[in-house]
């Protein structure tokens, strides 16, 4: 039997597990690992995709005039369709993955950030504009009216979202190139430099953005808002300003987000510039500093700021070398 003709039949019988969007699907996947075929029905066009333990590991597409498997297939997804979700046994679906294996998983990621990004876009389109805010104000502003909206910002090719439910950042999303990131992921994103637009929204259509995007760890958010800045009146003894540059194999990484650590607790985060470099004005002493790459890997580096440690140089391969 042709792959195509055991695919059409196989998720029939089987467990309906519900009808998602692409985002929804993989999320939904995901979060309980589950095992299945999804298929997506467009005119003479069928969409489908395999699932192994929550990834999509496989991926099909037919219409009347071919049959396209793996990453071609992944390409000719948009991300707009509605998949069908069926949970199948294991041994079945890796049956069909050895035929249709998706070897470049970015192609589905990346279509994902432009349905979010289109959805929130949407919502933003048909709310009020409020005002524009730093984060710092932003956070005063939604508190002191137990505001629901939405808060947007974007540098470059970068987009930060911020849902509020009565006054309090509780959702949050971040977008770029290389895809998305959710809850304390993309908090982690936010340096607290931001320009956001605020935006009032309906409590319903809030909630529905904050379930799939809850910030778990407020405290990540909250030390984002301007880092470290001595109080009027207090002495400066013992501060400063640390430059990090973060290379690899000597080249600046830019896009890079940086985060401050003492005592488990996120004190700052800023991106890197062109030159590789982020900013911080802090106390002296330990730290640890946190570097995640723009393929999201994460590495942490102990330092010591003082007087004589101001500018410290980081580089990532060194870092892994030394770990293994």
């Amino acid at each position: 039997m042709k792959i195509q003709d055991m695919i059409k039949n196989i998720h029939k019988g089987s467990k309906h597990l519900g009808n998602f969007s692409l985002n929804e699907l993989f999320q939904y996947a995901s979060s309980r690992s589950f095992n299945g075929i999804a298929v997506a029905r467009e005119d003479a066009r069928e969409y489908y995709l395999a699932f192994i333990a929550g990834e999509a590991e496989g991926a099909i597409y037919i219409d009347e005039k071919e049959t396209e498997y793996g990453d071609k297939a992944a390409k000719l997804i948009s991300g707009n369709e509605k998949f069908d979700f069926y949970e199948i046994t294991p041994d079945i679906v890796e049956t069909i993955v050895m035929r249709c294996r998706i070897f470049e998983k970015t192609h589905l990621k990346r279509t994902i950030p432009n349905v979010i990004h289109d959805l929130l876009e949407n919502i933003i389109r048909g709310s009020k504009f409020v005002n524009i805010f730093t984060l710092h104000e932003l956070f005063q502003y939604a508190l002191s009216r137990k505001s629901n909206g939405l808060a947007a910002a974007k540098e470059n090719d970068r987009e930060y979202y911020l849902a509020f439910i009565d006054g309090e950042a509780e959702g949050a999303i971040y977008i770029d190139d290389k895809g998305s990131l959710y809850s304390d992921k993309a908090v982690l994103m936010i340096s607290g430099h931001e320009k956001f637009e605020f935006y009032d929204v309906i409590s319903d259509i809030v909630d529905a953005v904050v379930m799939g995007s809850r910030i778990f760890e407020k405290t990540h958010l909250k030390k984002s808002i301007p880092t470290l800045i001595p109080e009027i009146g207090k002495k400066s003894e013992g501060m400063g300003v640390l430059v990090i540059t973060v290379q690899k194999d000597t080249i600046p990484q830019n896009g890079v987000t940086v985060s401050i650590r003492s005592k488990g607790k996120i004190l700052g985060n800023d991106i890197t510039t062109d030159e590789g470099t982020a900013g911080f004005k802090l106390m002296h002493g330990k730290y640890d500093c946190i570097v995640m790459d723009r393929s999201q890997n994460i590495t942490t580096f102990p330092i010591t700021f003082d007087d004589s440690q101001s500018k410290i140089v980081l580089d990532l391969n060194v870092k892994a070398l030394l770990e293994i």
